[in-house]
């Protein structure tokens, strides 16, 4: 248990130290899996079940980095949090935005779900507007919501 300790404080130094190599991973990450990834109903389903889970944690955040912290004595910032959510936003957004602009009939009011969802999409890639909203909790849950819905469809 204290090289786990050790490994998660050791990491949790390297993304303070270096808080742009990791937001670069996370686009990379999320510009890759639009490009390469094969769009299949069954990674969809992963997705979903992946926003599920994210919705379950940003509910449980603060409790569960208390719970962390007394447990394993390890104290996981917030931002570090915020950073993991955002690019689950971001895999799962540009994951069926690609549905979403191929079966739009562009001539009805669907449109402006799809052109919400290509905003929250560059939301979610823009840190300083995804980090503002990030600060206003019922806004965070609000875009939460946005993208578990449209990874659900």
């Amino acid at each position: 248990m204290t090289a786990l300790v050790r490994l998660t404080e050791h990491f949790l130094r390297f993304l303070r130290r270096y808080p742009w190599l990791v937001a670069l991973v996370g686009f990379v990450s999320g510009v890759a899996s639009f490009l390469l990834v094969e769009r299949k109903e069954s990674l969809a389903q992963l997705i979903a079940l992946l926003m599920l889970v994210s919705w379950l944690w940003l509910v449980l955040e603060n409790s569960l980095r208390r719970s962390l912290a007394r447990w394993l004595g390890i104290e996981i910032p917030a931002e570090a949090l915020r950073f993991a959510t955002q690019i689950v936003h971001q895999e799962s957004l540009f994951f069926v935005l690609p549905f979403f602009l191929i079966t739009t009939t562009w001539a009805s009011s669907q449109t402006v779900f799809t052109l919400m969802l290509a905003g929250a999409a560059l939301v979610s890639l823009v840190d300083p507007l995804y980090y503002r909203m990030a600060k206003r909790r019922w806004l965070y849950l609000s875009f939460h919501s946005f993208t578990l819905f449209a990874a659900l469809l």
